[in-house]
Protein backbone atom coordinates (compact mmCIF):
# COMPACT_ATOMS: atom_id res chain seq x y z
CA UNK A 1 0.00 0.00 0.00
CA UNK A 2 1.48 3.57 -0.70
CA UNK A 3 1.24 6.23 1.59
CA UNK A 4 1.33 10.00 0.88
CA UNK A 5 4.37 11.10 2.90
CA UNK A 6 4.99 14.02 3.93
CA UNK A 7 8.25 15.25 4.20
CA UNK A 8 7.41 18.17 6.52
CA UNK A 9 4.79 17.15 8.61
CA UNK A 10 4.20 17.98 11.96
CA UNK A 11 6.18 15.45 14.52
CA UNK A 12 4.04 14.79 17.82
CA UNK A 13 6.47 12.22 19.63
CA UNK A 14 9.53 10.87 18.28
CA UNK A 15 11.13 7.41 20.49
CA UNK A 16 12.80 4.05 20.27
CA UNK A 17 11.07 0.59 20.18
CA UNK A 18 12.04 -2.73 20.29
CA UNK A 19 10.81 -5.79 17.82
CA UNK A 20 11.72 -9.05 19.76
CA UNK A 21 12.96 -11.61 17.78
CA UNK A 22 13.99 -15.01 18.73
CA UNK A 23 17.87 -14.93 17.95
CA UNK A 24 17.92 -10.83 17.69
CA UNK A 25 16.05 -7.90 18.50
CA UNK A 26 15.62 -5.29 16.47
CA UNK A 27 15.30 -1.47 17.16
CA UNK A 28 13.17 0.85 15.48
CA UNK A 29 12.74 5.04 15.66
CA UNK A 30 9.02 5.68 16.30
CA UNK A 31 7.85 8.89 14.53
CA UNK A 32 4.07 10.10 15.80
CA UNK A 33 2.49 12.77 13.14
CA UNK A 34 -0.88 13.79 12.70
CA UNK A 35 -2.02 11.42 10.20
CA UNK A 36 0.85 8.41 10.61
CA UNK A 37 2.59 6.43 12.68
CA UNK A 38 5.86 5.66 10.91
CA UNK A 39 8.82 3.87 12.15
CA UNK A 40 11.75 2.91 10.37
CA UNK A 41 15.69 1.42 11.30
CA UNK A 42 17.43 4.46 10.33
CA UNK A 43 17.17 7.83 11.99
CA UNK A 44 16.23 10.24 8.71
CA UNK A 45 12.77 8.09 8.13
CA UNK A 46 13.94 7.23 4.09
CA UNK A 47 12.90 4.13 4.13
CA UNK A 48 10.39 2.79 6.83
CA UNK A 49 9.82 -0.31 7.16
CA UNK A 50 6.12 0.09 9.10
CA UNK A 51 3.38 2.71 7.96
CA UNK A 52 0.22 2.64 9.40
CA UNK A 53 -2.31 5.48 8.68
CA UNK A 54 -4.46 6.76 11.11
CA UNK A 55 -8.13 7.93 11.11
CA UNK A 56 -10.92 8.03 13.72
CA UNK A 57 -12.43 4.32 12.26
CA UNK A 58 -8.40 3.33 12.72
CA UNK A 59 -8.78 0.43 15.64
CA UNK A 60 -5.10 -0.04 17.51
CA UNK A 61 -4.46 -2.32 20.15
CA UNK A 62 -1.97 -2.54 23.47
CA UNK A 63 0.18 -5.07 25.35
CA UNK A 64 -0.28 -5.16 28.87
CA UNK A 65 1.62 -7.22 31.12
CA UNK A 66 0.51 -7.36 35.14
CA UNK A 67 -1.52 -4.46 34.41
CA UNK A 68 1.35 -2.61 32.93
CA UNK A 69 1.48 -1.12 29.99
CA UNK A 70 4.31 -1.92 27.46
CA UNK A 71 3.78 -2.29 24.25
CA UNK A 72 1.51 -2.22 21.48
CA UNK A 73 0.30 -4.54 18.51
CA UNK A 74 1.26 -3.23 15.11
CA UNK A 75 -0.83 -4.71 12.18
CA UNK A 76 1.20 -5.38 8.93
CA UNK A 77 0.42 -7.39 6.14
CA UNK A 78 -2.58 -8.75 7.87
CA UNK A 79 -0.92 -9.49 11.01
CA UNK A 80 0.31 -7.62 13.86
CA UNK A 81 3.30 -7.45 14.83
CA UNK A 82 5.03 -6.87 18.63
CA UNK A 83 6.64 -3.70 19.82
CA UNK A 84 7.57 -2.68 23.12
CA UNK A 85 9.48 0.50 24.77
CA UNK A 86 10.32 2.70 27.36
CA UNK A 87 6.89 3.09 29.63
CA UNK A 88 6.55 6.33 29.75
CA UNK A 89 7.19 6.63 26.01
CA UNK A 90 4.01 3.93 25.35
CA UNK A 91 2.19 5.44 27.96
CA UNK A 92 2.55 9.07 25.93
CA UNK A 93 1.76 7.53 22.73
CA UNK A 94 -1.33 6.27 23.97
CA UNK A 95 -2.33 9.42 25.16
CA UNK A 96 -1.60 11.07 22.29
CA UNK A 97 -3.52 8.10 19.71
CA UNK A 98 -6.51 8.47 22.31
CA UNK A 99 -7.02 11.60 20.54
CA UNK A 100 -7.22 10.47 17.10
CA UNK A 101 -8.60 7.01 17.01
CA UNK A 102 -10.38 3.69 18.37
CA UNK A 103 -8.75 1.68 20.73
CA UNK A 104 -8.98 -2.50 21.22
CA UNK A 105 -9.54 -4.79 24.21
CA UNK A 106 -11.37 -2.28 27.24
CA UNK A 107 -11.78 -5.61 29.84
CA UNK A 108 -7.64 -5.40 29.83
CA UNK A 109 -7.60 -1.69 30.76
CA UNK A 110 -10.21 -1.12 33.01
CA UNK A 111 -12.04 -2.59 35.80
CA UNK A 112 -16.02 -1.79 36.39
CA UNK A 113 -16.93 -0.47 39.83
CA UNK A 114 -20.44 0.87 39.57
CA UNK A 115 -23.12 2.17 36.89
CA UNK A 116 -23.56 5.75 37.23
CA UNK A 117 -26.94 5.89 34.27
CA UNK A 118 -28.73 3.20 32.40
CA UNK A 119 -30.22 4.45 29.60
CA UNK A 120 -32.06 2.86 26.41
CA UNK A 121 -29.32 3.35 23.87
CA UNK A 122 -26.08 2.74 26.73
CA UNK A 123 -25.28 3.01 30.04
CA UNK A 124 -22.71 5.10 32.00
CA UNK A 125 -19.81 3.64 34.44
CA UNK A 126 -17.37 4.27 36.49
CA UNK A 127 -14.14 2.05 36.28
CA UNK A 128 -10.73 1.50 38.05
CA UNK A 129 -7.62 1.81 35.17
CA UNK A 130 -5.12 -0.56 35.83
CA UNK A 131 -1.77 1.26 34.30
CA UNK A 132 -2.80 5.34 35.74
CA UNK A 133 -4.80 3.42 39.15
CA UNK A 134 -7.43 6.49 38.73
CA UNK A 135 -10.91 6.17 38.09
CA UNK A 136 -12.99 7.35 34.74
CA UNK A 137 -16.34 7.38 33.69
CA UNK A 138 -17.14 5.05 30.78
CA UNK A 139 -19.95 5.67 28.42
CA UNK A 140 -20.95 2.72 26.46
CA UNK A 141 -22.63 3.11 23.47
CA UNK A 142 -24.27 -0.10 21.24
CA UNK A 143 -24.34 0.70 17.06
CA UNK A 144 -27.64 -0.62 16.01
CA UNK A 145 -27.70 1.11 12.60
CA UNK A 146 -25.54 3.40 10.44
CA UNK A 147 -27.73 6.66 11.36
CA UNK A 148 -26.57 5.66 14.96
CA UNK A 149 -23.26 4.62 14.24
CA UNK A 150 -22.88 8.38 12.29
CA UNK A 151 -24.55 10.42 15.70
CA UNK A 152 -21.47 8.58 18.04
CA UNK A 153 -18.74 9.41 16.00
CA UNK A 154 -19.93 12.61 15.63
CA UNK A 155 -20.34 12.66 19.49
CA UNK A 156 -16.64 11.84 19.54
CA UNK A 157 -15.32 14.12 17.36
CA UNK A 158 -16.75 16.87 19.11
CA UNK A 159 -15.80 16.20 22.14
CA UNK A 160 -11.94 15.57 21.07
CA UNK A 161 -12.33 18.85 19.79
CA UNK A 162 -13.00 20.57 23.13
CA UNK A 163 -10.16 20.67 25.97
CA UNK A 164 -11.52 23.38 28.65
CA UNK A 165 -11.76 23.00 32.61
CA UNK A 166 -15.41 23.87 32.21
CA UNK A 167 -16.29 20.90 29.16
CA UNK A 168 -16.22 17.15 30.19
CA UNK A 169 -12.93 15.66 28.97
CA UNK A 170 -12.83 12.86 26.80
CA UNK A 171 -9.59 10.82 26.88
CA UNK A 172 -10.38 7.76 24.74
CA UNK A 173 -12.48 5.64 23.50
CA UNK A 174 -12.55 1.59 22.95
CA UNK A 175 -14.61 -0.42 20.09
CA UNK A 176 -15.61 -3.67 21.00
CA UNK A 177 -17.80 -5.29 18.42
CA UNK A 178 -20.87 -3.14 18.00
CA UNK A 179 -20.15 -0.99 21.32
CA UNK A 180 -18.12 2.02 21.79
CA UNK A 181 -16.77 2.82 25.20
CA UNK A 182 -15.91 6.58 25.61
CA UNK A 183 -13.37 7.19 28.59
CA UNK A 184 -13.80 10.60 29.83
CA UNK A 185 -12.85 12.08 33.46
CA UNK A 186 -14.78 10.99 36.84
CA UNK A 187 -16.47 14.75 37.52
CA UNK A 188 -17.11 13.97 41.57
CA UNK A 189 -20.11 15.69 42.46
CA UNK A 190 -23.95 16.60 41.57
CA UNK A 191 -25.74 17.79 38.56
CA UNK A 192 -27.46 21.16 39.23
CA UNK A 193 -30.77 19.46 38.32
CA UNK A 194 -30.28 17.09 42.09
CA UNK A 195 -28.14 20.15 43.54
CA UNK A 196 -31.33 22.90 43.15
CA UNK A 197 -33.68 20.63 44.96
CA UNK A 198 -31.82 20.88 48.49
CA UNK A 199 -30.77 24.66 47.46
CA UNK A 200 -31.87 27.52 49.31
CA UNK A 201 -32.09 30.88 48.01
CA UNK A 202 -28.73 31.73 46.34
CA UNK A 203 -26.48 34.90 46.92
CA UNK A 204 -25.84 36.65 43.47
CA UNK A 205 -22.49 36.18 43.54
CA UNK A 206 -22.93 32.84 43.94
CA UNK A 207 -25.01 32.13 40.94
CA UNK A 208 -22.68 34.95 38.87
CA UNK A 209 -19.55 32.55 39.62
CA UNK A 210 -21.77 29.41 38.11
CA UNK A 211 -22.82 31.66 35.23
CA UNK A 212 -19.33 32.70 34.34
CA UNK A 213 -18.37 29.06 34.28
CA UNK A 214 -20.85 27.95 32.05
CA UNK A 215 -20.41 30.91 30.36
CA UNK A 216 -16.81 30.43 29.69
CA UNK A 217 -17.39 26.89 28.74
CA UNK A 218 -19.86 28.00 26.11
CA UNK A 219 -17.77 30.60 24.91
CA UNK A 220 -15.18 28.11 24.18
CA UNK A 221 -17.68 25.52 22.47
CA UNK A 222 -18.59 28.45 20.19
CA UNK A 223 -15.57 29.88 18.95
CA UNK A 224 -14.66 26.13 17.74
CA UNK A 225 -17.61 26.24 15.59
CA UNK A 226 -19.62 24.10 17.63
CA UNK A 227 -23.33 24.20 19.48
CA UNK A 228 -24.29 21.90 22.19
CA UNK A 229 -27.81 21.89 21.44
CA UNK A 230 -29.30 20.57 24.61
CA UNK A 231 -27.68 22.95 27.99
CA UNK A 232 -29.86 22.30 30.87
CA UNK A 233 -29.54 21.65 34.61
CA UNK A 234 -28.89 18.32 34.48
CA UNK A 235 -26.32 18.39 31.50
CA UNK A 236 -24.36 20.48 34.01
CA UNK A 237 -22.11 19.38 37.27
CA UNK A 238 -20.47 20.99 39.91
CA UNK A 239 -17.95 19.60 40.76
CA UNK A 240 -17.20 19.40 44.47
CA UNK A 241 -14.38 21.76 44.26
CA UNK A 242 -16.58 24.14 43.12
CA UNK A 243 -15.73 23.83 39.56
CA UNK A 244 -18.66 23.72 36.48
CA UNK A 245 -18.65 20.70 33.86
CA UNK A 246 -20.80 20.81 30.65
CA UNK A 247 -21.46 17.18 29.71
CA UNK A 248 -23.29 15.34 27.13
CA UNK A 249 -22.29 16.72 23.87
CA UNK A 250 -24.90 13.58 22.20
CA UNK A 251 -26.74 16.68 20.09
CA UNK A 252 -24.43 18.71 19.45
CA UNK A 253 -22.93 19.81 16.20
CA UNK A 254 -20.70 21.41 14.25
CA UNK A 255 -22.20 25.22 12.96
CA UNK A 256 -23.33 24.69 9.50
CA UNK A 257 -24.36 21.34 9.86
CA UNK A 258 -27.43 21.94 12.40
CA UNK A 259 -30.07 21.27 9.79
CA UNK A 260 -28.25 17.70 9.03
CA UNK A 261 -28.06 16.54 12.36
CA UNK A 262 -31.36 16.84 14.67
CA UNK A 263 -32.42 19.94 13.02
CA UNK A 264 -35.14 20.34 16.23
CA UNK A 265 -33.58 18.99 19.23
CA UNK A 266 -33.05 20.05 22.56
CA UNK A 267 -35.14 19.34 25.78
CA UNK A 268 -38.70 20.95 26.11
CA UNK A 269 -38.98 23.96 28.73
CA UNK A 270 -35.29 24.89 27.00
CA UNK A 271 -35.29 24.88 23.83
CA UNK A 272 -35.42 28.05 21.75
CA UNK A 273 -37.98 29.21 19.97
CA UNK A 274 -35.92 29.33 16.66
CA UNK A 275 -35.41 25.97 16.34
CA UNK A 276 -38.81 25.11 17.57
CA UNK A 277 -40.56 27.40 14.77
CA UNK A 278 -38.03 25.55 12.15
CA UNK A 279 -40.87 24.65 9.90
CA UNK A 280 -39.75 22.19 7.53
CA UNK A 281 -36.03 22.12 8.90
CA UNK A 282 -35.58 25.24 6.60
CA UNK A 283 -34.31 28.10 8.78
CA UNK A 284 -30.62 27.98 10.04
CA UNK A 285 -29.82 28.96 13.21
CA UNK A 286 -26.64 29.65 15.24
CA UNK A 287 -24.95 29.23 18.81
CA UNK A 288 -27.25 31.91 20.49
CA UNK A 289 -29.42 28.88 21.10
CA UNK A 290 -27.15 28.08 23.67
CA UNK A 291 -27.65 31.31 25.42
CA UNK A 292 -31.50 31.09 25.41
CA UNK A 293 -31.27 27.82 27.18
CA UNK A 294 -28.79 29.00 29.65
CA UNK A 295 -31.07 31.88 30.27
CA UNK A 296 -33.77 28.91 31.13
CA UNK A 297 -30.95 27.33 33.29
CA UNK A 298 -30.63 31.07 35.25
CA UNK A 299 -34.63 31.33 35.63
CA UNK A 300 -34.89 27.58 36.90
CA UNK A 301 -32.33 28.69 39.84
CA UNK A 302 -33.27 32.12 40.47
CA UNK A 303 -37.28 30.55 41.12
CA UNK A 304 -36.71 27.22 41.38
CA UNK A 305 -39.75 26.78 38.77
CA UNK A 306 -39.79 26.60 35.04
CA UNK A 307 -39.69 29.54 32.45
CA UNK A 308 -42.83 28.34 31.25
CA UNK A 309 -45.64 26.93 33.35
CA UNK A 310 -45.35 23.05 31.65
CA UNK A 311 -42.57 21.16 30.54
CA UNK A 312 -45.09 19.66 27.96
CA UNK A 313 -43.65 19.65 24.76
CA UNK A 314 -46.80 20.90 23.07
CA UNK A 315 -47.28 23.83 25.14
CA UNK A 316 -43.80 24.95 25.94
CA UNK A 317 -43.57 25.01 21.78
CA UNK A 318 -47.15 26.88 21.91
CA UNK A 319 -45.87 29.41 24.34
CA UNK A 320 -42.54 30.03 22.48
CA UNK A 321 -44.40 30.48 18.86
CA UNK A 322 -46.87 33.16 20.32
CA UNK A 323 -43.51 34.83 22.34
CA UNK A 324 -46.07 34.87 25.62
CA UNK A 325 -43.47 34.02 28.23
CA UNK A 326 -42.75 37.08 30.45
CA UNK A 327 -40.34 37.51 33.17
CA UNK A 328 -42.18 39.73 35.59
CA UNK A 329 -39.71 39.61 38.61
CA UNK A 330 -37.24 42.52 39.29
CA UNK A 331 -33.55 42.44 39.97
CA UNK A 332 -30.41 42.43 37.29
CA UNK A 333 -30.45 39.14 37.93
CA UNK A 334 -33.71 38.77 36.50
CA UNK A 335 -32.83 41.62 34.16
CA UNK A 336 -30.07 39.19 33.02
CA UNK A 337 -32.22 36.57 32.31
CA UNK A 338 -34.25 38.54 30.10
CA UNK A 339 -31.16 39.18 27.75
CA UNK A 340 -30.44 35.86 27.59
CA UNK A 341 -34.03 34.47 26.54
CA UNK A 342 -35.05 37.24 23.95
CA UNK A 343 -37.28 35.53 21.51
CA UNK A 344 -35.38 37.36 17.92
CA UNK A 345 -31.97 35.71 18.12
CA UNK A 346 -30.91 39.15 16.83
CA UNK A 347 -31.86 40.74 20.22
CA UNK A 348 -29.85 37.76 21.83
CA UNK A 349 -26.40 38.68 23.36
CA UNK A 350 -23.37 35.97 22.03
CA UNK A 351 -21.65 33.53 24.82
CA UNK A 352 -18.60 35.97 24.64
CA UNK A 353 -20.69 39.34 24.89
CA UNK A 354 -22.60 37.31 27.64
CA UNK A 355 -19.25 36.40 29.60
CA UNK A 356 -18.22 39.90 29.25
CA UNK A 357 -21.24 41.27 30.61
CA UNK A 358 -21.12 38.56 34.21
CA UNK A 359 -17.79 39.70 34.61
CA UNK A 360 -18.90 43.55 34.72
CA UNK A 361 -21.76 42.34 37.21
CA UNK A 362 -19.24 40.66 39.33
CA UNK A 363 -16.70 43.28 39.22
CA UNK A 364 -19.45 45.81 40.15
CA UNK A 365 -22.18 45.26 42.08
CA UNK A 366 -24.04 48.26 40.98
CA UNK A 367 -23.74 47.31 37.52
CA UNK A 368 -26.35 48.37 35.15
CA UNK A 369 -27.41 45.25 32.86
CA UNK A 370 -30.18 47.15 31.42
CA UNK A 371 -27.64 50.18 30.94
CA UNK A 372 -25.39 47.60 29.18
CA UNK A 373 -28.15 46.19 27.12
CA UNK A 374 -28.87 49.38 25.43
CA UNK A 375 -25.52 50.78 24.55
CA UNK A 376 -24.19 47.23 23.17
CA UNK A 377 -27.68 46.95 21.38
CA UNK A 378 -27.99 50.76 20.75
CA UNK A 379 -28.59 50.33 16.72
CA UNK A 380 -30.91 47.39 16.93
CA UNK A 381 -33.72 49.12 19.28
CA UNK A 382 -36.07 49.51 16.83
CA UNK A 383 -36.14 45.55 15.97
CA UNK A 384 -37.37 44.66 18.90
CA UNK A 385 -40.22 47.19 19.50
CA UNK A 386 -40.68 46.12 15.55
CA UNK A 387 -40.99 42.69 16.31
CA UNK A 388 -43.32 42.74 19.33
CA UNK A 389 -46.11 44.61 17.17
CA UNK A 390 -46.21 41.68 14.47
CA UNK A 391 -46.40 38.78 16.48
CA UNK A 392 -48.40 37.03 13.94
CA UNK A 393 -46.38 38.19 10.14
CA UNK A 394 -44.91 33.97 10.30
CA UNK A 395 -43.21 34.79 6.98
CA UNK A 396 -41.59 38.13 8.44
CA UNK A 397 -40.47 35.90 11.52
CA UNK A 398 -38.78 33.28 9.21
CA UNK A 399 -36.77 35.88 7.02
CA UNK A 400 -35.79 37.51 10.71
CA UNK A 401 -34.66 33.90 11.56
CA UNK A 402 -32.54 33.50 8.60
CA UNK A 403 -30.02 36.06 9.71
CA UNK A 404 -28.05 34.96 12.36
CA UNK A 405 -25.32 37.85 12.81
CA UNK A 406 -24.79 39.97 15.56
CA UNK A 407 -27.56 42.63 16.09
CA UNK A 408 -25.45 45.68 14.68
CA UNK A 409 -24.25 43.84 11.72
CA UNK A 410 -28.30 43.13 10.96
CA UNK A 411 -29.63 46.81 10.83
CA UNK A 412 -29.47 47.30 7.01
CA UNK A 413 -31.27 43.57 7.13
CA UNK A 414 -34.10 44.66 9.18
CA UNK A 415 -34.05 48.37 7.39
CA UNK A 416 -35.23 46.88 4.05
CA UNK A 417 -37.79 44.35 5.38
CA UNK A 418 -39.29 47.57 7.23
CA UNK A 419 -39.48 48.99 4.66
CA UNK A 420 -41.19 46.39 2.47
CA UNK A 421 -44.00 45.89 5.17
CA UNK A 422 -44.36 49.45 5.31
CA UNK A 423 -44.93 49.79 1.39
Amino acid sequence: MQFNLKQNAQQILHFTVIRKHYFIDRFYHLKLEKEFIIMSSENDFKQPKYVLQLTPETEFEWIIRNHQLVGFLFPYRNKLKEFYGNKSHITELKFQLGKILLFKSLLIHYKFLLYLDKGAFGSVSLQFNFTTENKFAIKALTVSSKYLLKQIMNEITILRSLDHPNILKLYEVFKTNSTYSLVTEFIDGKNLKQLSKDWSQMQDNSLLDLLKQLFEGLSFTHKNNIIHRDIKLANLILQNDGVLKIIDFGLACFDGDQLKNHPKCGTPGYCAPEILQNVGNKNQYDSKVDVFSAGCVLYKLLTFKSLFETDSSKEVQKKKKNGSFLIKEQGRLFDLTKILVKQNPLDRPTSTQVLQLIQNMIDDDSFDVKNWYRNTFNCNQTTSIFLSNTPKNGNLSKSLFKTQSTPNSSIQFISNTMNKIIK
